[in-house]
């Protein structure tokens, strides 16, 4: 099979979801332009307290993680196997055994979870900040999803900083240092080159998929701004993290041309 005519049919097929979201927004705005929206339609996803739906979202999906990641920790044993791996590999089509699998997707869901708590964490105290001349129910309702939140962040980190030490006995070439500023950079320092060639090759994935995103967002904030009300600061926010998401990458691009 010729592997250009591979390449660009997967072009083809990333493309799709661009233009269907640019279409999306074509024909929602120009529905909006014939269609007044109701003046009373709740945006807050509420039921009974402003955003009252939407934290429990939040809280559910931080539940899920944090279950779904002490379960990956539970199949995981405490301490790698010390007999030969290679009876275990050829069992198996993957290279990474049961338990590193679980582990990897413990990794990856402590990671989600810290992320998800602390956006919990930044929208309850939004929140809190800008209730205090709410009805005394619904302050109540803000300082406890407050508290919530921050014990989400407890329990999340704390977890993650036991799924990081699991990861430092099973790996200890590559261990992660909780204590080093540039824990990241050791880290990848530690692999090897085909190690680092999957880095490289999921950071340009995750490059273009911000680049998708930051895209798709702006239309959002547009469209938001042409039904509602006129949004400048979000926009501008994207924008320069757009600018820094490309800037980040034509300066290493003209550095390792350098070298």
């Amino acid at each position: 099979m010729n592997p250009t005519a591979n390449t660009s049919s997967k072009k083809r097929r990333m493309r799709l979801p661009l233009y269907a979201a640019g279409g999306a927004v074509v024909g929602f705005i120009s529905s909006a332009a014939i269609t007044k929206l109701p003046s009373d339609l709740n945006w807050t996803l509420s039921v009974y307290y402003d955003y009252d739906l939407l934290f429990a979202l939040i809280a559910l999906a931080v539940l899920v993680m944090t279950i779904w990641n002490s379960i990956s920790l539970a199949r995981t044993p405490s301490a790698r196997p010390e007999e030969d791996e290679a009876d275990d590999v050829s069992d198996h089509p993957s290279l990474m055994s049961p338990a590193e699998r679980s582990l990897g997707s413990a990794m990856m869901l402590s990671t989600f979870s810290v992320i998800t708590s602390f956006a919990w964490v930044a929208l309850a105290l939004s929140l809190y900040a800008s209730s205090r001349d709410l009805p005394k129910s619904s302050n109540l309702f803000t300082l406890g999803n407050l508290v919530a939140a921050c014990i989400a962040v407890i329990i999340v980190v704390v977890l993650q900083s036991v799924t990081i030490k699991r990861y430092n006995r099973y790996f200890p070439d590559r261990a992660l240092d909780l204590n080093s500023r540039n824990m990241q950079k050791n880290h990848f320092e530690k692999l090897d080159e085909g190690e680092k060639w999957i880095v490289y090759r999921a950071a340009y994935r995750s490059f273009q998929m911000m680049n998708l995103l930051l895209g798709v967002g702006m239309a959002a904030l547009v469209v938001y701004s042409i039904l509602f009300s006129f949004a400048a600061f979000p926009i501008i926010l994207l924008s320069v993290i757009w600018i820094i998401n490309i800037g980040v990458y034509f300066r290493e691009t003209y550095r390792a041309q350098k070298q």
